[in-house]
């Protein structure tokens, strides 16, 4: 169902029970932008630096459409009822008591849900509001404030901001017309008068001539009308009349706040229920869901972990459970559209599914790819054939599998979230400690800017073959697949002359501003020379091209089935990096990430 700012209030309640008496639900976002953060992850990133890259991106860009998907299974039909809501989310400015909010689009995305059909026309006209808690109580703060100054200047007639400015001759025509008005009214029974359009400026020099003039005769409130600022004069009420009438407008204040939350409800009854939340791909979705309508992200990355776990006790991301024992085998892609495609053929399957009788959802039989709310119903459905295989190997019972005993299966997907581009099937453990694989075999490179990928894969030949992770023109982490060969890459390596080599540790260390006296912590052997290598000075051409003493074929092997399957993507860029900067690289040479074939 297709929800707006014109029918979310009424359908709050209906979603609200939905909510509250589903198995699970599922989400699904889009976007206004991913901007450059992908492009900078580097394949040996930690979670942690992964964190940190991708978060700023998440302050800049808008969640345009949220879509959820509302899976309750019937134990006694065997099946799983579904309703799905697709809402336009966007924030409008309220009033000074809310910041005007400011944001950045990408072409490329915009692009992409224009070709999608997105309706961009609805979403500024009619999308729905949305705080999070810090916004929320920094704006009640201010009305507070406001609201505690009206009533001292009411009941003490003394007003704190009396500081006068001085008038302009090009104002005093219009302030002298006010003035004969005023008089006017105050001579007839009207009790109320709208005084002339004006800016924001000339309305100031009004009150301030009210206030000299008629103070205690008259009152002015600024109203909207005609979506116009307006200011509106009446005869000055006695001091317990006006304080219930500032009260009374407090009170309204507060109420417009309220509905201004919008979206931000939905996701806090999420939040209370405590209902599994299943997405695909989901670090994105679910740092935009945190930042946006819940609590500004953290900075510090266990802060973090500790914020979104306890605000999400579980959830789970199919992508990293597809790319996980026992599916890894079996699946040879985990981009959404085409992983329905998979999970719908033997050995797996879907259970059966009906949409709520008297609701709205989606069918497989009619896709819209890439509208929040559909791809929020294939993800659940992913999620359901998926967790049905992990029964059927089991020789489980449906009853069993989707009863409380069946979350039991789920426990080792739980709370992982995929990281896409890293090594050694690395995932963000939202409520547990992240995997600490060992970067032993994995060298820091400087070289020439001239210098290819062939160049680098010619310098490491004696050791196999190397993935490349670029960082700069001029430098790249190298890694070996066969890692028992790395106790020898120093010491046969270590005195080139158009390049340098440290260990990962090491450059790890400089980046954090920590000196180690030893120049590589690798244990090497003593008594045997390194498979195949040369212990003599590497050479190099007048190109920069490395000229080995003595020449050596690369070793042709099979990627290890625990990398990932973007493990062999090389990350460059096109500007040079001091020694004494973040690896991170600057201008990419290849495209940037679109949500159709790499977000997903």
């Amino acid at each position: 169902m297709e929800v707006t700012q014109s029918n979310f209030e009424q359908l709050l309640p209906e979603i609200e029970k939905a909510i509250n008496g589903c198995s699970f639900l599922s989400v699904d976002c889009e976007l206004t932008g991913l901007k450059v953060a992908l492009n900078n992850i580097n394949a040996f990133d930690s979670p942690e630096q992964y964190y940190k890259k991708i978060t700023r991106d998440c302050k800049e860009f808008l969640v345009i459409q949220y879509g959820i998907t509302l899976f309750r299974y019937e134990k006694g039909e065997n099946r799983f009822r579904h309703q799905s809501f697709n809402f336009y989310v966007f924030r409008r400015n309220l009033h000074k008591y809310v910041p005007d909010q400011r944001f950045l689009c990408q072409t490329s995305s915009i692009d992409f849900l224009i070709a999608n059909g997105f309706d961009f026309n609805k979403l500024f006209k009619d999308g729905i509001s949305y705080l999070n808690d810090t916004e929320e109580n920094a704006s009640k703060k201010l009305l507070t404030e406001q609201h505690e100054k009206r009533l001292a200047f009411i009941n003490t007639n003394v007003d704190e901001n009396n500081d006068n400015i001085p008038i302009p001759e090009s104002a005093q025509v219009f302030l002298d017309d006010v003035v004969r008005k005023l008089e006017d009214f105050l001579d007839g029974k009207d009790t109320e008068l709208y005084l002339p359009k004006c800016n924001a400026f000339l309305r100031k020099l009004v009150y301030q001539v009210n206030r000299e003039k008629f103070r205690d005769k008259i009152s002015l409130e600024t109203k909207e009308v005609e979506k116009e600022r307006v200011l509106c004069a009446t005869r000055i009420k006695t001091t317990e009349e006006r304080g219930k009438d500032e009260k009374r407008n407090f009170s309204d204040s507060l109420n417009e706040l309220n509905r201004y939350l919008g979206f931000s409800k939905v996701i806090r009854l999420i939040v209370k229920s405590g209902k599994l939340v299943i997405g695909h791909n989901f670090l994105l979705d679910f740092l935009h869901t945190i930042e946006k309508f819940l609590t500004p992200l953290p900075e510090d990355y266990n802060d973090f972990k500790e914020c979104a776990g306890s605000m999400f006790s579980r959830i789970l991301d199919t992508k990293f459970m597809s790319s996980s024992a026992p599916f890894k085998s079996q699946i040879s892609t985990t981009i959404l559209g085409s992983l329905l495609g998979i999970l719908t053929e033997a050995p797996f399957g879907l259970p059966k599914t009906e949409v709520e009788s008297g609701k709205v959802g989606y069918s497989t039989d009619n896709p819209k790819e890439h509208e929040a709310g559909y791809d929020s119903f294939i993800t659940g459905l992913c999620f359901l054939a998926m967790w049905q295989h992990l029964g059927f190997v089991r020789n489980w019972s449906d009853e069993d599998i989707f009863g409380e005993l069946g979350f039991a299966l789920l426990k080792p997907y739980l709370n992982k979230i995929f990281l896409m581009f890293l090594t050694d099937n690395q995932y963000l453990h939202v409520a547990g400690h992240d995997l600490n694989p060992s970067r032993e075999h994995v060298f820091y490179l400087t070289f020439p800017k001239e210098w290819k990928t062939d160049n680098i894969a010619q310098l490491f030949s004696p050791f196999g073959s190397v993935q490349v992770a670029w960082l700069s023109e001029t430098s790249a982490y190298v890694g070996l697949f066969k890692k028992e060969h790395a106790p020898f890459v120093l010491q046969t390596l270590s005195k080139g002359d158009v390049f340098t080599i440290t260990t990962f540790a090491r450059r790890q260390s400089q980046l954090a501003g920590i000196k180690i006296p030893c120049l590589s912590p690798l244990k090497t052997r003593k008594s045997s020379e390194p498979p195949g290598a040369c212990r003599k000075r590497c050479k190099t051409d007048n190109s920069g091209g490395v000229i080995p003493k003595r020449s050596f074929e690369p070793i042709e092997e099979e990627m290890d089935e625990s990398v990932s399957e973007t493990e062999n993507e090389t990350i460059q860029s096109s500007s040079s990096e001091d020694a004494n900067e973040s690896d991170e690289p600057a201008v990419k040479k290849r495209k940037t990430f679109a949500e159709c074939d790499s977000w997903d």
